[in-house]
């Protein structure tokens, strides 16, 4: 679908200028430098650019243009898209701003450009891009020089797409291609990432994104891509300034930040938080080092060997364990004083001799061997840079640290060997590769409970109590519960329901009832009329529900602009504002994606710590009912908080619901 755009044999530049300071210029000196096909010069004003003839107008070139560039005032890119239409080209690269990122007038000019461009049957990149790069030719306005390689690239941003590229260059890291997205007006992220999926030269991509043109399809198609290659992604917009930022950038909607992140990890991808993470995934896989989960630690520095368990331990990675048989061959080889251990201290007067001999007792393990080595007097980092080139293949991660460490780290790059200045780095970047999830595609059917859609009917906001009822209907447990508006008929539910209880104002709309005074716990039955009254005083109905002990947790909802239903989990009460502890899924959630957000959200600790033994299942099935539930019902926001978890069972105490 997208061949013409990155397979052209001809190529029009729409605003090549003679000006060598100008956008169109330079992508025209780009392209002229890199491409085997015939490249054309469009400008309205010169006979020539850079030596070759220019043409007024696109139909005046005497071939069939597979592809052009337009760089030319945003006024003028609908004629131009005409003209190209009328010439029958199909592929096309906006590299000139001025659309949908500057708010509601350039909005309408996109829409008009997209239509077009549709009408003539034309694919288009951009508008707000930087250009692409492919292993044929740069049609970017960068000067960069890239060696061809495994990774491609895909940016949002143009000023992070050529930061991207000065990085490869510079790290001498090969490229198969790189693609700026732009607005994506027309050709999507997700279009480009099939694409590379299916490129063979491509072993995995990179993408810096702003926001997600649809997510439902996302969700579709993203998981069959990455069961064929590794995608890594950086999203900007995460904070609320941050997502404004990204409203004037590229005019895309940010979306939630921690949604992104739970769909980029239902559908199988890399989700990173920084640049500097990225970058150094990028180091390990377009290597072809074997990289596993069980770290052996090799270094010279006893100190440096302890703070890189510590990161070990805090990423979640395991520590090998040396078989005896490994044990009793470094015991003869090395010094006495050497322990051959986990990590592997060679000792502060190792030589690259020790190394080397450390190096080949342990080649045969089946983990990854992190070496590091701190710059000493009796051995450099350029001497182990060297001799690592000697274990390629055998799992190996290098840590330079000290003179020389800058040309140590070339040394490796060159060897495709990934190296890395401190050992941090190096051990996130192993979390990220090998911690990343199975790919499971999300399949939404909406089959709801009759009964409660005729509760619901017409309704925006349920009150408490149809709220309780509809959870029952789908098999989320309440407490023992009654509503009342008179003093007799709340003697008679409270004997039912049985002290001690709690008893709270009944509201139609949600409202913080605590802060309001509306909540009294622990009410026995001779203070049950003076808190009947109280409440009164608040409101014309009053909750009663059998008083709970056990540990508060969160359970909400929330229907996402751009991955639709999901479920966030965390401790609750006042906690869940103030931890901030909370996972994220997107439904519908199975019993063990609900597992892993307790695990993430911390709530699987508090409910098993000092051998509480609480309802764990209890609350699994809570989740993948809620998770249910929003689907069939259409619901816009819910909040359980708290759901009261004991060894009896998970209980909602209070909720509320919003209805799309």
């Amino acid at each position: 679908m997208l061949e013409e755009l990155f397979y052209p044999k001809t190529i029009a530049v729409i605003g090549a200028s003679r000006n060598k300071e100008k956008i169109g210029n330079i992508i025209f000196r780009n392209i002229k430098s890199t491409f085997n096909g015939k490249v054309y010069p469009v400008n309205n004003r010169a006979e020539e650019v850079e030596g070759v003839q220019a043409y007024r107008n696109v139909s005046e070139i005497p071939d069939k243009i597979d592809m052009a560039v337009i760089s030319v005032p945003k006024e003028v890119v609908m004629e131009v898209m005409e003209d190209l239409g009328k010439a029958g080209t199909k592929a096309a690269i906006v590299i000139t701003s001025g659309f949908r990122e500057t708010g509601e007038e350039g909005a309408k000019l996109e829409e008009e450009l997209k239509n077009v461009a549709r009408k003539h049957g034309i694919r288009f990149l951009g508008p707000n891009t930087m250009g692409i790069v492919t292993p044929n030719f740069n049609a970017t306005f960068t000067y960069v020089d890239v060696k061809p390689g495994n990774l491609a690239l895909v940016a949002q941003s143009g000023g992070m797409g050529a930061y991207m590229l000065n990085w490869a260059q510079l790290t001498k890291t090969g490229l198969s291609y790189f693609v700026g997205l732009g607005n994506q007006a027309d050709i999507k992220e997700v279009e480009v990432f099939q694409f590379l999926a299916d490129d063979p030269e491509t072993r995995a991509i990179f993408t810096y994104i702003e926001g997600i043109s649809d997510g439902n399809k996302f969700l579709d198609i993203m998981p069959d891509i990455t069961k064929k290659k590794s995608v890594v992604f950086l999203k900007g917009g995460a904070s609320s300034a941050g997502a404004q930022a990204v409203r004037t950038h590229t005019g895309s909607l940010a979306g939630s930040y921690e949604l992104f992140k739970a769909a980029v990890e239902t559908v199988g991808g890399i989700f990173v938080e920084n640049l500097t993470d990225m970058l150094n995934l990028a180091k390990l896989i377009s290597s072809n080092e074997p990289i596993k989960e069980n770290i052996l630690i090799v270094t010279n520095s006893g100190g440096h060997g302890v703070l890189t368990v510590d990161e070990v331990e805090r990423q979640g990675l395991n520590l090998i364990k040396l078989t005896p048989n490994v044990i009793q061959n470094l015991s003869i080889v090395l010094p006495s004083f050497v322990s051959p251990k986990n990590p592997l201290d060679l000792g502060g007067d190792a030589t690259i001799e020790r190394y080397i001999t450390a190096l080949k007792m342990v080649q045969g393990l089946d983990c990854t061997k992190l070496v590091m080595v701190q710059s000493l007097a009796t051995v450099s980092c350029l001497e182990v840079a060297k001799a690592l080139q000697n274990f390629k293949g055998r799992g190996v991660v290098g840590v330079v640290m000290g003179m020389a460490e800058d040309a140590a780290l070339r040394i490796l790059d060159s060897a495709n060997i990934p190296a890395f200045n401190f050992p941090e780095d190096a051990v996130r970047a192993i979390k990220y590769y090998v911690k990343r999830k199975e790919p499971v595609k999300k399949i939404r059917v909406a089959a709801p409970i009759e009964d409660a859609v005729k509760l619901i009917n017409g309704k925006k906001v349920l009150s408490d109590y149809e709220a309780f009822k509809v959870l029952e209907m789908y098999g989320v447990r309440v407490p023992p519960w009654a509503v009342v508006n008179n003093l007799d008929d709340a003697k008679k539910e409270a004997e039912r329901i049985g002290f001690p209880l709690v008893a709270k104002v009944s509201s139609d709309q949600p409202i913080h009832k605590t802060e309001l005074g509306g909540v009294y716990l622990n009410v026995e039955r001779e203070e049950l009329e003076n808190v009947f009254n109280n409440l009164t005083k608040l409101s014309n109905r009053v909750l009663l529900q059998k008083q709970l002990d056990g540990v508060e947790v969160f359970v909400g909802a929330v229907k996402d602009p751009a991955f639709g239903p999901a479920v966030l989990v965390g401790l609750g009460g006042i906690y869940v504002e103030v931890i901030r502890s909370v996972s994220y899924g997107l439904s519908p959630i199975s019993e063990d994606e609900a597992m892993r957000m307790l695990q993430e959200s911390k709530v699987y600790a508090t409910l098993t710590a000092r051998k509480r033994n609480y309802n764990v299942n209890s609350v699994i099935r809570t989740i993948t009912r809620v998770s249910r539930m929003i689907v069939d019902l259409d619901v816009k926001e819910m909040d359980i908080n708290p759901l009261i978890v004991n060894k009896d069972g998970a209980f909602a105490v209070d909720v509320r619901m919003l209805i799309e």
